[in-house]
Formats: structure tokens, sequence, C-alpha cells
């Protein structure tokens, strides 16, 4: 095993881990090398508030203590990197009164290490992969015990460093997304949520009644009891429950016209989207449109981005006389007065006809198809979005494997930085065990578990560049959105 090896490793985590994973490894292979010699090295975790990531205070191999440690994962630094990296390196110096200062950096020019010789003279030191190297050659075995357990140690660390108070956290991020609001940088990606916000049917609910419609139309010119309609709709509904990409797939089969086209089935889908709901208010929606109902020229909200069929967003706009464009096709362009609303998985109008050669990102070889398509206009626009604003992700579970591709592939370009933000569901332990085999464990165990839960699902977000904003209700979402609309 080597440094190589071991990055490796790293960089299959993903690009927003993977600085973590790298100074975890690091951290641990230091104490190991330090305990065999019988130096004491103090890793960033034992020093509490500290920019430090290590310190010593006698010194070793030669330098006088005390001494830093840096460590850093930076692929290719330019040279504005360095400078930067230079000036904090120096306050560093200052704020510890050090007299060395190690830097551990993997990828590092000529040019580089030149800079930092120049200006930090010898107090600086750079260790690169091949000190790397003698440290793991000293304990192999150990080593790799280390890298394999890269995701426990760094779910450790997550526990001990993280805020328990989540609703504290929560404020700053939304000061967060509240400056990038104000700076006119915030792309909207709305989910599902949205519009069962308003009464709109779930993606259950929707499969469900297109299951009723296709075997409707087996039936039509039968007389058949309605009691054993409903039974055939339930026994098709089990039958095809294990996925609702391939229910959706064997719907579009039965309810689209022999020759292939997918109007029928479309038209199905209107059907189910809006003559069965029963509108209602949604203080959601009416956020949203009060965040997008700023001057154009200083765009608050730069584009939307939706998963939905339906008209709701541009329905509450026009109302709010909001110019907005719809596009869910590359042949759709706005003007710079417009919101653009890209419909990425299709549109179906409430009023409009159904365009010939149209169709939804719906069943499950659409979906493949759209996947396996890296120049589709949905992704692109997607991928164009993700990396050049920052986003607010509203009624998404997160669950689409697109949109998380996407949004990884973003976060290549901006590993340290988490510049899109979701609403997620905090889970209530006590409720959820109620009943449950759980309920005999203590309350704190209990409590121990959905924290490790939470705590999981954030480095989970945070590998694709996003951060969580916590809520126990839906009713909280509108409310924080107003916060977020709102100067301090």
């Amino acid at each position: 095993m080597n440094i190589d090896h071991v990055l490796e490793r790293i960089n299959a985590a993903g690009p927003s881990r993977a600085g973590a994973h790298f100074e975890i490894f690091v951290q641990n292979l230091l104490v190991q090398h330090f305990n065999r010699f019988g130096k004491k090295y103090v890793s960033s975790n034992e020093m509490g508030e500290s920019s430090l990531d290590g310190y010593m205070a006698e010194g070793f191999d030669g330098m006088e203590g005390p001494v830093g440690f840096e460590i850093r994962y930076v692929r290719q630094p330019n040279t504005s990197v360095v400078q930067n990296l230079l000036y904090y390196l120096d306050q560093l110096m200052k704020e510890y009164k050090l007299r060395h200062l190690i830097i551990i950096i993997p990828f590092l020019s000529d040019f580089a290490k030149r800079q930092i010789a120049q200006k930090g003279g010898p107090q600086m030191v750079v260790w690169e992969k091949d000190r790397l190297d003698e440290f793991i050659q000293e304990d192999e075995e150990n080593a790799a015990f280390i890298v394999r357990n890269l995701f426990k140690l760094d779910l450790e660390n997550e526990l001990k460093n993280r805020n328990d108070h989540w609703e504290e956290s929560r404020k700053e991020i939304l000061g967060q997304v509240r400056d990038a609001y104000f700076r006119g940088n915030i792309a909207l990606i709305l989910g599902a949520g949205v519009s069962c916000s308003a009464g709109f049917p779930d993606w259950q609910t929707l499969l469900n009644s297109l299951y009723a419609n296709f075997v409707a139309r087996i039936f039509k010119d039968r007389h058949f009891p309605d009691c054993a309609r409903d039974a055939v709709t339930d026994l098709l509904i089990g039958m095809n429950s294990y996925s609702a990409l391939a229910a959706a797939r064997y719907l579009k089969a039965g309810l689209s016209h022999d020759d292939g086209q997918d109007t029928e089935f479309i038209q199905a889908v209107k059907e189910a989207l809006y003559d069965h709901t029963v509108y209602k208010e949604s203080k959601l929606l009416d956020e949203i449109v009060r965040l997008c109902q700023s001057e154009r020229n200083g765009a608050k909200v730069k584009s939307i981005i939706t998963y939905n069929f339906d008209d709701l967003i541009e329905t509450q706009l026009q109302n709010a006389a909001v110019a907005y464009r719809t596009v869910y096709d590359e042949n759709e362009l706005h003007d710079a007065d417009e919101l653009p609303i890209y419909h990425v998985h299709g549109y179906i109008s409430r009023n409009g006809g159904l365009e010939s050669g149209h169709s939804l990102v719906f069943s499950e070889e659409t979906y493949h198809q759209v996947y396996a398509e890296p120049y589709h206009w949905s992704n692109l626009v997607q991928l164009a979005t993700f990396r050049e604003n920052h986003c607010l992700m509203i009624g998404l579970s997160m669950n689409d494997p697109n949109l998380r591709r996407l949004l990884e592939i973003a976060a290549r370009k901006y590993s340290h930085e988490k510049r899109h933000y979701v609403f997620m569901k905090r889970l209530d332990g006590r409720k959820l065990t109620e009943g449950k085999p759980l309920q005999d464990f203590d309350g704190d165990s209990v409590d121990k578990i959905w924290e490790i839960h939470h705590t999981i699902q954030e480095m989970m977000m945070e590998s694709l560049g996003i951060r969580i904003i916590w809520f126990r209700d839906y009713d909280e979402i509108p409310v924080l959105l107003e916060q977020i609309r709102k100067k301090e």
C-alpha cells in the first residue's frame, strides 16, 4: 500500500468528503507515528476550537517546538490558492507563536513549493507523498485499517463536532441562503411536495388513478360491477408495487396507442392531475411566489427548475403579475425580463392542448433515456444551474438517482463548498418508536440512534454539495421562506 492507493480510495467517497477523509487518514497516521517515538501529537479533535489541524509543544527531528500542522487536500493549487494559503499560514505562525509549521499536501507544483520556500522560509516545511509513504510503511497493517474505517471515523468526528442544537445551526444556514437571495444568485428547485401542498396528487396517488383509468378502459364495453373493477385495480397495484418507475412503464404501455404515440397516455396523466384534484390554498406556494416577486433587473430568483408536470407555479405567478416563461424542451427560449421555469420532466398545461411528439419523463424507459444522454437539454439545464447558482430545494425527497448524479458532478467543481440547500423533515425518534419493540430501549439510546441517522443524512447531502435545512412540521417551511425573503 502507498499514498496513491489511499488517495484513490478517498476519491471514491466523492469530492465533498475527500478532504475530510484525507485529513482523518493523515491525523491517525501522525498519531501512530509519533506514539511510536514517545512524542505527544495533539490533533484538532483534541484541541477544541482551533485553527490548527495538529500541534506539538515539543519539537522533533531537529525542529524546535512548538510545531503546528496544516493538512490540505487541494488538487493542482493555482497561484491564487497558494497565495491565500501562504497568508493563512503566516497568520497561524503568529497566532500560535510557532517555531515551525508543517504543511501536509499531496499535490503541489514545483512553482508552489518555491513560493512557500521563499515566503515561508525554513520555518514552513512541506510534507508530500513521499513522507506519507514513509509513515504508511512503518505500520502498513494499521494504515490499511484506517483506510477501511474512514467512514466510521468520519462519522465519529461529525458526531463529536456537530452542534447538537440544530435549530441554532438552521439560523446560520438560513442566513447564508438569505445572502445568496439578496445577491440575486438563487435558483429554486421544486419537487412534488410543492404541488401536494395545494391538493395535487403525490406520485403514488397519481399512479393509482392511472391504474383505475386503465381498468376502466379495459371493461368500458362490458357490464362489470364497480366492486369487481376496484378489486382488479387493487390487484394490479399490488402486482406492480415493487418499483414506481416500472409501474409507470406498465401503465404507459397499457394506455398508449398501438402506434407508439404517447398522446393517449399523456391525456390520462392530465386527467389524473386536473380532473380529480380539489385545489386548496397553499401557504408554501404563496411564499414561493413572493420570493419571485422582485424587480427582474435585480432578479432575486434567477430561475426555477421543477420536476412536476402541472402548471400550478405558472398559474400562481400569473396571478401575481410575475413575468415568466415555461421551458419544457430545448427549442424554448426566455427573454431577459422573464423568469424561466424549466419543466425538466415534461409539462402538461391545464388548458392547453397536447402537442404531437411531446413526452414525459415518467416511466422507466424515458427515465433511462434521459439518464443515458449526457447532452439531453434537461441534464444540461440542471447541471448549469447547479454549477452557476446557489439552489434552494423545496418539496424534494432527494431519492432521484439522476438528480443526485448531476449534483455530484457539479460538486466536483466546488468540492470545498456547500452551495445548495434542501428542506428536510427531521424525524422524532420517540414518536416513531411508539408501539414498536424499540420502545423498550431507554430514551437516551433511541435519541442516539436518530442523532446518528440525522448526522449520516447531513454527511450524504454534503457529499453532494448540499446543506440541510431541518424542520419538524411541513407548516414550518413557509415561515422559514419568509425569513429568507425579509432582511433582518
